[in-house]
């Protein structure tokens, strides 16, 4: 996570205070998002041994409901 917040956030909102903030590009940008934290965070595995993704739920609470979209918005 430390890397995400240091690396990944500042470069992907990098000139974001010029963006007009549409539905769809909101929509990107949390898509994008999750796919990042799905690949640093990886499956999770259930009592009978299967593998499955974390839910959007899951990784809403990981970061604490710190989004991209309220991190641009905040900023």
């Amino acid at each position: 996570m430390k890397l995400y917040r240091a690396l990944v956030r500042p470069v992907v909102v990098y000139g974001s205070k010029c963006w007009v903030l549409t539905e769809n590009i909101k929509q990107k940008l949390l898509v994008f998002e999750r796919k990042i934290l799905r690949r640093i965070f990886g499956p999770t595995q259930k009592a009978n041994g299967e593998w499955r993704l974390k839910t959007n739920e899951e990784l809403e609470e990981a970061i604490n409901n710190e989004n991209i979209v309220r991190y641009i918005k905040y900023k």
